[in-house]
């Protein structure tokens, strides 16, 4: 049995993933913010092969996640780490210029929300997350005062050429520097309408 573990996007739940067909023995466990997971150990004596997959503020979490567990007993059973437009540097030069995610954070509106749900490129079908706004509110703050740099983690970091939060042309520089295998992908910032299958993922 194989397990993906999926750290989410900044303000979302597992609804944004709902409809992405899992492979055969295939199980994913999704962990929101504030991205902590229990039972640590027990995943990775129960699993052979574990893939990581962060996407977004999800993949800056998850570099955070990996640099505090890589020590840990069977490690080695993770096949792959892999964002999806998202790294560990992503304010500043390879992702979101600060002043940009400082106007997004002190403007923040529901309706502007909305309004950046629609630049992610999320579906009109999309449902809302089901967190109170003042919660997605403090998810933003949490992660600027908790914000630095951090060492790349990742074996692999898919780009969605359409990306309007986290610049593709940024993310790209970011592999190209850090000699990071990339794949570029006709996607906004939401992946999800593009990708369909965990395996074209893993």
């Amino acid at each position: 049995m194989r397990l993906i573990l999926f750290f989410n996007g900044w303000g979302m739940d597992s609804s944004v993933i709902e409809k992405v067909e899992l492979p055969k023995d295939t199980e994913i466990k999704v962990i929101n913010f504030p991205y902590k997971l229990d039972n640590l150990e027990e995943y990775f004596s129960e699993y052979e092969d574990i893939f990581l997959v962060g996407w977004s503020f999800g993949s800056y979490y998850l570099t955070k996640w990996v640099l505090a567990n890589r020590e840990i007993k069977n490690f080695s059973k993770v096949k792959k780490i892999v964002a999806i437009n998202g790294n560990g540097e992503i304010i500043g030069k390879f992702g979101i210029t600060p002043k940009i995610f400082e106007f997004t954070l002190s403007t923040l509106t529901p309706e502007s929300l909305i309004k950046f749900y629609k630049n992610m490129e999320i579906s009109e079908e999309f449902k809302n997350p089901k967190k109170e706004f003042k919660k997605i509110l403090e998810e933003l703050e949490y992660f600027k005062n908790g914000y630095r740099a951090l060492e790349n983690i990742f074996t692999e970091i898919i780009i969605g050429i359409r990306d309007k939060i986290v610049p593709a042309s940024r993310q790209k520089k970011y592999c190209e520097e850090s000699g990071i295998k990339y794949r570029e992908l006709d996607m906004g910032h939401y992946p999800f309408e593009f990708i369909k299958a965990w395996s074209e993922v893993i």
